[in-house]
């Protein structure tokens, strides 16, 4: 009797099983789903990521040559060019900036006006704008973060508009392992951007950064060829070319500077960043009878780029000019003085391979889908997400148009079963959508990377309202290192990502309804 009700049970499951099977089927395009292969996505990381690309630096004239072979490969495909000159390319323009002048900064305090020197007590910041700001309000506001996923916001109840705002570099709990903020490593957080574009969002007019207390000189930090005795080459970072609209002034400051404008406030900057860190709880306030005026000025040197576009176009009369993006960067970090070469292979030659063999599994198939697709090969990611930061500032298709972004960063390590899913509190109905995907696919979905939600190209557009997806398959000691070579790769992983994501894809491009869309609080 027990062996009997073994066999119907196993029966059972068996006919479920090819019910299921015969159902996905169904729905997702069996010609597609078996055309990602782990052979193709092997193919193309080596190639990617072989010596001969440098490490795919932004820009450079290897990232010209991967651009190259992306675009061949959509053209081969079938993928038509997004715009009328029939070219795969959208170009943009990245920034060697110089200081210029004037540079200036004043204190106002009770009618009265001190300046500071340039170098000595503050430095304008690469990311500055070409601006003058007059006698504003000086709001003290922790380290600029917000951080909603981590319950964290030092503009909580605060109203910077048309201020300043003093910040410290760095994030709570700096040195505390079991910080929420990734213990002792930097999250996307304590990037100077991150925090700028954070103060600017708030409504902030400028930016003064601070170090903090512990690694305080006399003097702000510099970075500036032309304030150093000794130059260094490449000392500025590169910049992404923006509208002047999107920038505010923007300065580090010292020691002095820094005890300055608290004097007065009958605060210790000290104890407050102490207190902080102590209870995750907001210490800002506005630093009364105090202003500043600040003037800062830059000068640029122009160096051209390009993200890589394919388009298929969708079907449906109703539903043909909605899209959906699936996008990677392509770029990686260059070279050691020409030597150390930093390949990139999981980072991101990985997300790469997929976006194009994904693109290739929809071209196989017989139909087209319902909604039109959007391919997109980024460059500048590791710059600061200057590709789609690009694009979705100068999108090629109506924002309000695009449904759906699904992003692929790192698919290719970690010798599991398992792929992180990041993002998926933007939108209920794309979660729910990639799991039912999963159902015949088997891949462990990971919740558990949130701290990385702003770390990647798909951030640029959730910051445009629209839902995305993350797939990620964790960091590896290899991150950002000479180590990252092909050889390391897991080809037959990453053709089980490039399924789950192309069966996901092909199912929102075939409903109906949008998915919805929120805000990650």
């Amino acid at each position: 009797m027990y062996r009997s009700k073994n066999i119907k049970k196993l029966i059972t499951i068996l006919v479920l099983s090819l019910w299921y099977s015969c159902v996905f089927s169904q729905i997702i395009p069996q010609q597609g789903f078996d055309s990602i292969t782990p052979v193709e996505m092997k193919n193309h990381v080596y190639f990617l990521a072989s010596d001969e690309m440098k490490g795919r630096d932004t820009p450079s004239t290897e990232l010209d040559s991967c651009a190259r072979y992306i675009a061949n490969e959509f053209k081969s495909y079938g993928l038509t060019p997004p715009d009328s000159n029939k070219k795969y390319f959208q170009y943009f323009n990245t920034l060697k900036t110089h200081l210029a002048e004037p540079n200036t900064f004043m204190v106002g305090t009770t009618g009265k006006k001190e300046s500071y020197e340039l170098k000595k007590d503050f430095v304008p910041l690469y990311l500055t704008a070409n601006k003058k700001i007059n006698d504003v309000d000086i709001v003290f506001a922790g380290y600029g973060i917000t951080a909603p996923e981590l319950n964290y916001d030092d503009y909580k109840n605060l109203d910077v508009t048309g201020k300043a705002v003093l910040i410290f570099k760095g994030e709570p709990q700096k040195d505390d392992s079991s910080s929420i903020f990734n213990g002792t490593r930097d999250t996307d957080y304590a990037k100077i951007r991150v925090k700028i574009e954070n103060a600017r969002e708030k409504g902030a007019v400028g930016v003064i950064v601070a170090n903090y207390p512990s690694s305080m000189f006399r003097r702000p930090p510099n970075y500036w060829p032309s304030l150093m005795k000794h130059p260094l080459e490449n000392a500025v970072p590169l910049t992404l070319e923006e509208s002047s609209g999107k920038k505010i002034v923007c300065v580090n400051i010292g020691k002095k500077l820094t005890e300055d404008i608290f004097e007065g406030s009958e605060k210790n900057f000290k104890t407050i960043l102490e207190n902080i860190d102590k209870d995750l709880q907001p210490r800002s306030f506005l630093l009364k009878d105090k202003t500043v005026s600040m003037e800062t000025n830059l000068r640029a040197d122009k160096f051209p780029t390009q993200n890589v576009v394919g388009c298929l176009q969708g079907k449906d009369e109703n539903l043909e000019n909605e899209l959906i993006i699936i996008g990677a960067h392509y770029d990686h970090v260059g070279t050691v003085n020409d030597t150390i070469i930093y390949n990139g292979a999981d980072d991101n030659a990985s997300g790469t391979a997929g976006v194009l063999e994904i693109a290739q599994a929809f071209t196989s198939c017989k139909n087209r889908p319902k909604r039109s697709i959007l391919f997109i090969a980024f460059a500048g990611e590791e710059k600061g997400l200057f590709g789609s930061r690009y694009y979705t500032d100068n999108p090629l298709f109506p924002l309000e148009n695009t449904v759906a972004m699904l992003n692929l960063d790192m698919i290719s390590r970690n010798d599991s079963n398992e792929v992180a899913i990041i993002g998926s509190g933007t939108s209920g109905d794309l979660k729910e959508i990639n799991e039912k995907a999963n159902k015949h696919i088997n891949l462990d979905l990971a919740y558990d990377q949130e701290v990385y939600f702003r770390n990647s190209d798909h951030y640029s557009f959730y910051n445009k309202n629209i839902p995305v997806l993350f797939y990620n398959t964790k960091s590896t000691p290899d991150l950002h290192q000479p180590t990252d070579d092909p050889e390391k790769i897991i080809p037959e992983k990453m053709a089980k990502i490039g399924k789950l994501i192309f069966s996901t894809a092909w199912i929102i491009a075939n409903t109906t309804e949008r998915p919805d869309f929120s805000k990650i609080k």
